[in-house]
C-alpha cells in the first residue's frame, strides 16, 4: 500500500488529489484507489498540472457513496 495523496475535490463522478511528494513520478493510469480503511473507491483516470506537484483524477466506483465521498476531503488515499 502506497501513499498516493490527499483528497482536494469532488467532481460529479471523479475525486481530484494532489500527489504525495514520496510518490514516483511513473504514471499508474489505472492503477487501483482505497482509502485508508482498505476500502476500494476507484481507480486512476489521469495525472495533470505541473511535474513537481501534479495532481490525479480519480474516477469513483458506482457503489461508492457521496456521503462516502464527501468524508474523504483532506483525507490521505492509496495505491493497492
Amino acid at each position: 500500500m502506497k501513499r498516493l495523496g490527499t483528497v482536494l475535490h469532488t467532481i460529479d463522478n471523479l475525486l481530484i488529489v494532489r500527489a504525495d511528494k514520496t510518490l514516483k513520478k511513473d504514471a499508474f493510469t489505472n492503477a487501483m484507489v482505497i482509502t485508508k480503511s482498505m476500502k476500494r473507491i476507484g481507480r486512476i483516470k489521469e495525472l495533470f498540472g505541473p511535474v513537481n506537484a501534479p495532481y490525479i483524477s480519480i474516477a469513483i466506483f458506482r457503489e461508492t457513496k457521496g456521503s462516502e465521498l464527501m468524508k474523504l476531503k483532506n483525507e490521505r488515499v492509496y495505491l493497492a
